[in-house]
């Protein structure tokens, strides 16, 4: 387990650094920012579904008869986060 190269350390290190900064900032929004309301705090899981289930929709589209590229559907799905960090980035 200790025998990976540093690139792998350096990306698995940024990775956690980077998911505790949106934890921290979603966990603020929801107890003083504009998510401290429910109606404002429904929206993002709302948007993060319609964020996940557009871009899979538009790759099974584009994909469908390759049985091999259908199997990939799940990246696009994978894009939820960034599109709650900007929902969040706008409603500043």
């Amino acid at each position: 387990m200790l025998h990976k190269p540093l690139l792998h350390w350096i990306n698995d290190g940024l990775m956690a650094i980077f998911f505790l900064f949106v934890g921290l900032e979603i966990k603020r929004e929801f107890l003083v920012g504009n998510l401290a309301s429910r109606k404002l705090a429904a929206l993002p899981p709302n948007r993060g579904r319609r964020g996940m289930a557009g871009p899979s929709i538009v790759y099974l589209s584009t994909a469908s008869g390759n049985a091999t590229a259908i199997r990939g559907w799940a990246i696009p799905a994978a894009t939820d986060i960034a599109f709650a960090l900007g929902f969040l980035a706008l409603r500043r």
